[in-house]
């Protein structure tokens, strides 16, 4: 009786329930934060109008949480508030996401990664998301923050795949230019001989097309007839590519742009003195590159002995240009370029060929030179690019060491990499154990050996143990000393440890029975030392041919005379976006906004005592189920879409 009573009792209370008003449903919170945090985008403050909605996901409903906070986060993405960022994604649980709040995540994920420097997690997140053409952008975020990691992993090939998809994307005429134009950046910053072991699928293979386009313009810019027959044959061989209709007439009109090599250099060096010897190698390149040019195109020059006196620097700079100089190459010497720096006016511009440190002088005062801290800071690149975030460092003892290190740590800390010890060598002894020790932490080993021994009172046995948690080294020294610390390296079980070094360890001409105890080892160095079977390599056999001894010294000074004799008139036009790269003998040179120019090298890897160059990667992970893309041109992308 008393059940039957309690179930009437609970049916009325459901039917009285049911007879009263609806309950409408709540108005998401999202909804009405939009308008406050509309007006403060509007304004530009990002980290407000996220905030709005971090406070609104504490008290909100808990399946809008999750919501409320991917809103914050979309919005800390669009400000580059990157350090915000991070802790917001971190408060979502991916696995409580749906399919779209998860691809979401993924992305901003991967965007965070790639400006904190880690394009490997970028990829890796990039990769779970399976269908990027069903996203509402049809993959436009997912295909540039793909390019951007592999780009930031030095990786052009594959950053120029992505940009190449994403070029089938996009309909505005701007924003197809200005990716194209990145396109043309990934591959302008690759040698010639680079490009062409890369370009190895035939026509109309629009991946080659475009490496086959940048190509042709370098070679043939400066004469128009000759880089107009030559981009009609290019048409014919790759119809429909998209750079024919968008990045072409670009480049046409700055073609039209680039200035004419000077009628009359000037080349002051010290041809005399103790800088005689490296000055005698820059001439010969100088005159080397000067005598490739036909007698029609050739300039009158003029070589000046500067000697060792920066204080004659102005008056032989003067006459110089009183005798018809339009255009100077040198000098050579630091204080003598500080003598033009301080001249408060430059009549004819100069290309200097060392660097004297970043000064806006407002003067046609270039600064070119090899300096080693340009090269260490290419290391760290290529140690952050490799995924090595913590290293030790080991440079020689003097002021040299000093310098180049603080460029290697400045530049590797700034890309948010971690150096965990650092050691300087005796630069005149072969015994590197102490140095090695330090930096491993062996000698840390080694007193907690002892220290036991003492506490226990008897000889125990003992296998050092260096750190666990440095990923690579940075050695600093040249072929005397690399020769040396490599195999005590791997006496004190470093083995295993990847080193990077700059130029230095490499004395430019291959011995293997030297060279074999430098196995593993990666350096960057220039195209003119590296490339064994192109261009540079038969120059390199003409000039040991006509100055044998010279040739084996001083190789990379006659490189860097060659390649300032080439570049000279294209000084100015480094800064348009279609010929800011400058393939060289030293390097693929750029400008910045100070009048330096910087050298790209490439990477080599000593095997069996000879240095092997390293080609960019090849990517192996493309989405099979990208070929539904819309595209605006057709054919083939070696796997790729777009064209």
């Amino acid at each position: 009786m008393y059940r039957l009573l309690f179930l009437l009792f609970v049916l009325l209370l459901g039917l009285a329930g049911c007879s009263g008003v609806p309950e409408q449903a709540a108005t998401p919170v999202e909804d009405t934060l939009s308008p406050a945090a509309q007006a403060l985008i509007d304004q530009g403050d990002y980290l407000s109008a996220a905030q709005l909605y971090i406070s609104a996901a504490r008290t909100a409903p808990e399946k809008q949480r999750s919501a409320l906070r991917l809103e914050a986060a979309e919005l800390l993405a669009r400000g580059k508030l990157w350090q915000q960022l991070s802790p917001v994604l971190a408060s979502l649980d991916p696995a409580r996401l749906d399919a779209s709040q998860r691809t979401r995540y993924r992305l901003l994920d991967a965007e965070r990664a790639v400006a904190e420097h880690q394009p490997d997690i970028a990829l890796e997140q990039l990769r779970a998301i399976s269908n990027p053409e069903s996203l509402p952008d049809l993959g436009r975020r997912y295909y540039r923050i793909r390019a951007d990691a592999y780009a930031l992993s030095g990786n052009a090939l594959e950053a120029a795949r992505q940009l190449i998809w994403l070029d089938g994307l996009i309909d505005d005429p701007d924003e197809k230019l200005a990716n194209q134009y990145r396109i043309w950046e990934q591959f302008a910053n690759l040698s010639d001989e680079t490009l062409e072991q890369l370009r190895v699928n035939p026509p109309p293979d629009p991946l080659s097309g475009w490496m086959e386009l940048v190509l042709l313009t370098r070679q043939n810019a400066r004469d128009p007839q000759a880089w107009n027959a030559a981009l009609d044959n290019w048409r014919l061989r790759y119809p429909g590519h998209s750079a024919a209709d968008t990045l072409l007439p670009d480049l046409l009109q700055q073609v039209g742009q680039l200035g004419a090599r000077a009628r009359h250099i000037a080349v002051l060096l010290p041809l005399s003195g103790t800088a005689a010897d490296s000055a005698m190698a820059i001439r010969d390149g100088i005159l080397t590159a000067y005598y490739r040019d036909s007698p029609e195109q050739r300039p009158e020059i003029r070589f000046y002995d500067t000697g060792g006196n920066a204080q004659i620097l102005w008056s032989v700079y003067q006459h110089a240009v009183q005798t018809g100089a339009e255009f100077v190459i040198g000098p050579l010497l630091k204080d003598s370029i500080r003598q033009l720096a301080r001249s408060g006016e430059l009549p004819v511009p100069v290309l200097a060929l060392n660097q004297i440190g970043n000064r806006r002088t407002g003067l046609p005062l270039y600064q070119y030179g090899l300096a080693p801290e340009d090269e260490a800071r290419q290391v760290a690149e290529k140690m952050i690019h490799d995924g090595q975030r913590q290293v030790v460092a080991l440079v020689p003892d003097t002021p040299w060491g000093s310098r180049v290190l603080a460029a290697f740590e400045q530049q590797f800390i700034a890309l948010g990499g971690e150096i965990l010890s650092s050691a300087q060598y005796p630069s005149n002894s072969a015994d590197f154990k102490a140095p090695i020790e330090h930096t491993l932490n062996l000698d840390a080993s080694k007193n907690r050996h002892r220290a036991l021994q003492r506490l226990l009172g008897e000889k125990l046995e003992f296998e050092p143990r260096r750190r666990q948690d440095v990923n690579a080294i940075f050695v600093l020294g040249f072929p005397r000393q690399a020769r040396q610390l490599k195999p005590q390296l791997r006496f004190h079980h470093a083995g295993d440890i990847p080193i990077y070094s700059t130029s230095h360890v490499f004395a430019a001409n291959p011995d293997p029975s030297l060279d074999r105890d430098m196995d593993g080892l990666l350096f960057c160095d220039m195209p003119w030392v590296l490339d064994y079977s192109g261009r540079w390599s038969a120059q390199r056999e003409q000039l040991a041919s006509a100055w044998p001894n010279r040739s084996q010294r001083f190789q990379r000074l006659f490189a860097l005379g060659y390649d300032a004799y080439q570049v000279s008139p294209w000084l100015e036009s480094l800064n348009m976006p279609g010929f800011a790269y400058f393939p060289g003998a030293t390097g693929v040179l750029t400008l910045d906004d100070n009048k330096q120019l910087h050298r790209a090298l490439e990477w080599a890897q000593f095997r069996k005592g000879r240095p092997q160059p390293i080609l960019p990667r090849e990517g192996q992970d493309e989405p099979e189920n990208n070929g539904g893309l819309r595209r605006d041109t057709g054919g083939p992308l070696s796997g790729t879409p777009g064209s």
